[in-house]
């Protein structure tokens, strides 16, 4: 089926840049989202967040500053300003204010808003597989919400609730178990990749581009500057210019369920194969290092202080030098951070996070791993909500964000 997209606008409002300049460091209280620093799945692709200072030890009843319901999903949040926004099954965005969890609105996005019959009866049709209508990770520039669902439906609010534009994609689902890649922003394009790779103007919802021959995985692209210009590099290891959609590499790497990583023109892959990838000169891909894992991982890694942390479904850490070369060998094996190895199931889905000095890590149970970020990676605490979930935890300031079954929850003292 030859991919086609069909945009539908409802409102062709120009964006207008963040009144708060994002200089602030990610996980900073200070920190504020802008079209420079956009914030969406794992905070700016990286999960890092340097400049957060979270309590270490909580459970139900210790240190929580407020829970809300918000629905179920495997979507993560994302701060916008004064909010945390949130994306739930099946078509449900909910915003809370940041500082007492109360709701400040709630859009459920229907097909109605499609105005083309045939769009609109496509997405009618749709029938969600595992992950859902609603696993991706909305993204935000401080003055809209960009959220994609499965069906085809790219939908841009403001931060009151209020619809800029509605989109859609018309494209035959390439993954077996639904779609979840989440919606990026980079060289001021909105990015999604859904089958194949389109980016829009955040402003007016017009497609700019479509790269069919770059086709989507589970997981979520990262966007990258490098050589003067604005890149996005695929789990499927496409390099792809985002001013034109021009494909200036591909097949660097290779991951399905996780996303890549990027830190100073390496990009680093993370699945049962871990490669080490920098790009040189006119785009050319330069191995740097590989590994191998054993086991199926659906967490993206974490790079901090010259390592690259993961972890398999199993929950079993794992952890590389990653300013070697060569072939590499894991720093350690066999840290099952929640209990044994045993059963066919996995027990987590989320990515290693950082906040501070700490790792985190979250369970399909509700428990809840703190670590030092360090070669040794000693384990601080463990902790225990009630649900779990696969989303993975965000944070500003003193303050942590999880979600954990229908609820969103804020750890902090």
């Amino acid at each position: 089926m030859v991919a086609r997209t069909l945009l539908l606008l409802m409102a062709a409002t120009s964006l207008q840049a963040g009144a708060v300049p994002a200089s602030a460091s990610l996980g900073s209280s200070d920190y504020r989202p802008s079209p420079e620093q956009p914030f969406g799945w794992r905070g700016d692709g990286s999960g890092r967040y340097p400049g957060a200072t979270p309590v270490l030890e909580w459970s139900l009843t210790k240190n929580v500053r407020w829970n809300a319901a918000v629905g179920t999903g495997y979507a993560s949040p994302v701060l916008a300003g004064d909010l945390i926004v949130i994306l739930s099954e099946p078509n449900l965005l909910v915003a809370l204010h940041r500082a007492d969890g109360t709701e400040a609105w709630r859009k459920a996005i229907t097909t109605a808003e499609l105005g083309d019959p045939a769009a609109r009866a496509v997405a009618e049709e749709y029938r969600p597989k595992d992950t859902g209508l609603a696993a991706a990770t909305p993204v935000t520039d401080g003055s809209s919400v960009y959220a994609v669902l499965a069906n085809g439906i790219v939908h841009a609010v403001d931060l009151s609730g209020k619809p800029r534009w509605t989109g859609f994609i018309d494209a035959r689902q390439n993954t077996a178990y639904g779609r979840s890649a989440s919606p990026i922003l980079s060289g001021g394009k909105l990015v999604v990749h859904m089958t194949n790779l389109y980016a829009f103007d955040p402003a007016t919802g017009r497609q700019v581009w479509v790269r069919t021959d770059a086709r989507c995985q589970y997981g979520t692209p990262v966007a990258l500057r490098q050589n003067g210009a604005d890149l996005i590099v695929t789990p499927a290891g496409d390099v792809v210019d985002a001013a034109d959609g021009k494909n200036l590499n591909a097949q660097i790497g290779t991951a399905s369920n996780t996303s890549p990583v990027v830190q100073d023109g390496v990009v680093y892959f993370a699945e049962k194969e871990v490669r080490a990838v920098r790009l040189g000169a006119a785009f050319k891909d330069e191995p740097v290092w590989t590994a191998e894992i054993a086991g199926e991982v659906f967490g993206s890694p974490l790079l901090h202080d010259g390592l690259l942390f993961t972890a398999t479904g199993k929950g079993e850490l794992i952890a590389f030098d990653a300013r070697r070369t060569g072939s590499a060998e894991p720093l350690f094996e066999g840290r099952f951070l929640f209990g044994e190895e045993g059963g066919a199931q996995p027990v987590a889905y989320s990515s290693v996070t950082l906040a501070g000095r700490h790792l985190f890590l979250n369970s399909l149970a509700g428990d809840i791993v703190v670590l030092e970020a360090t070669r040794e990676a000693k384990r601080i605490a463990s902790n225990k909500l009630k649900d779990g979930s696969g989303a993975a935890p965000v944070f500003a300031g003193k303050d942590l964000f999880l979600r954990d079954g229908d609820r969103l929850y804020c750890i902090g003292d």
